[in-house]
């Protein structure tokens, strides 16, 4: 699969699961989404062979732009919650997305499995999603 197609893949899994979720529900994440989204897509386009490339990364963003996921400060609560969360061997990276969707009694939607079974005494409800070739399609907890 091509960058397109796998860029064109994520976003349809995207919208479905987005189209499950009540209007109501804000797409909310914190501070620290922004980095991870650029670096994420950088080390995959720096990758040989990997179909993401460079050339793709001004439309990966604007793709991911459209999404209009809020981008907030976390909070000290937040930041405390997620120090909880990580004595349960969940990364602190990811545990201060867990505490945001808790805060907000909503749903994580996520593409990292190893989130829902990390052990971590999570209270929110968890989606994991991947496209066709993943072995996580979406996953409800």
């Amino acid at each position: 699969m091509g960058a397109r197609e796998t860029t064109r893949a994520w976003r349809e899994v995207a919208r479905d699961v987005l189209a499950a979720q009540p209007a109501a529900e804000p797409l909310i994440a914190p501070g620290h989404f922004a980095f991870e989204v650029m670096s994420g897509l950088r080390a995959a386009a720096n990758r040989p062979n990997h179909p993401f490339q460079i050339e793709d990364l001004a439309r990966a963003l604007r793709d991911a732009e459209s999404l209009e996921i809020v981008i907030e400060a976390t909070p000290w609560t937040d930041v405390h919650r997620a120090s909880t969360l990580a004595d349960g061997s969940l990364r602190y990276a990811d545990a201060i997305y867990v505490a945001t969707t808790e805060r907000y009694a909503t749903t994580l939607l996520t593409a990292d499995a190893q989130i829902e079974r990390s052990g971590a005494p999570i209270r929110c409800k968890i989606i994991t999603v991947g496209t066709a070739e993943d072995s996580s399609h979406a996953h409800h907890a």
